[in-house]
């Protein structure tokens, strides 16, 4: 039994005539009349008799009348959902993080993502430039948050903005740290990055322009994890400007000018057609629209 078989059912019984069935589902009436006649062999059972007033529904009929409507309405219902899908995004994305949720607007990202993308799984990973990267490379992540060059032809980006770094400080070394001279300061302990981090290299070009070289007292890659560290007092370090200050705040910003570095979101360049990096740099474009248009508008004047 076919589905044509049931269509074909309903419409004679609805019409009561073979004619306009035919007209109907624009057959002809001998296929009509074959459609019929399989039906009942494959059933068992008289569907129909003929009356000189045209077909008439016997009691088994009118019996399966409506179950053959609801089975015509459950097909219909199974494929309008299944060509809507054809535009809905259904997988599950990994996602990268480099920084705090705040700066990176996270809550943004999920919200349009949610949004426009209901069946996608969406995973929020924390890390660090230098282990997003690899994990890229290898699959482990679609797409990640980074500062700094990508420096790998496999990898795309998509600017997001500029990130202003400063030289954080204890307040508690504020008297030592009268003379902001960079041989000055290169003496003082300082919490590192790791060398894969866009901010230690900003600090290297900070000295080498100066031919000299900090003292490294601990290394920490986590932004939170620094900035703790220099309120209590362990060294100097690189951060985003705005992350330190205030008067209740255990560190400020030293006056020294540090170059920017762009924030990116990667994704390798062979995934450039995939759905699921479309649709991530299509939420990220909104959420990130102003700071996008300002920097073309830099980029063009």
């Amino acid at each position: 039994m076919e589905l044509y078989h049931l269509r074909t059912f309903v419409a004679v019984a609805e019409e009561r005539n073979l004619t306009r069935a035919s007209e109907r589902l624009f057959t002809s009436q001998p296929a009509i009349s074959a459609h019929i006649k399989a039906l009942e062999e494959t059933l068992g059972v008289t569907l129909f008799e003929r009356t000189p007033k045209g077909m008439r529904l016997t009691p088994v009929g009118e019996d399966l009348l409506p179950r053959a409507r609801q089975a015509l309405a459950a097909a219909g219902a199974f494929l309008q959902h299944a060509r809507s899908l054809q535009d809905e995004l259904v997988a599950s994305v990994r996602i990268g993080l480099n920084t705090d949720a705040r700066f990176l607007r996270i809550t943004a990202l999920q919200a349009g993502l949610a949004t426009r993308y209901p069946r996608l799984d969406v995973a929020m990973l924390s890390g660090t430039t230098g282990v997003n990267l690899p994990a890229l490379r290898i699959g482990k992540l679609d797409g990640a948050f980074i500062s700094g060059e990508a420096d790998d032809a496999a990898v795309e980006t998509l600017d997001l903005c500029d990130e202003a770094l400063v030289i954080a400080a204890p307040k508690t070394m504020r008297a030592q740290l009268a003379d902001f001279g960079v041989p000055a300061l290169a003496r003082q302990p300082w919490v590192f990055t790791s060398p894969d981090c866009a901010y230690f290299k900003a600090m290297r070009t900070l000295f080498d322009a100066h031919c000299c070289e900090p003292a490294r007292t601990v290394l920490a890659n986590q932004d939170d994890a620094l900035i703790e560290l220099v309120r209590a007092g362990v060294g100097l370090g690189i951060v985003r400007a705005g992350m330190v200050g205030g008067e209740d705040d255990g560190a400020y910003e030293l006056p020294v000018a540090l170059p920017s570095v762009p924030l990116r979101f990667a994704y390798l360049r062979k995934r450039a057609n995939d759905p699921v990096i479309r649709a991530l740099i299509a939420v990220l474009q909104d959420v990130w629209a102003l700071d996008l248009l300002e920097a073309a508008v830099r980029e063009a004047g």
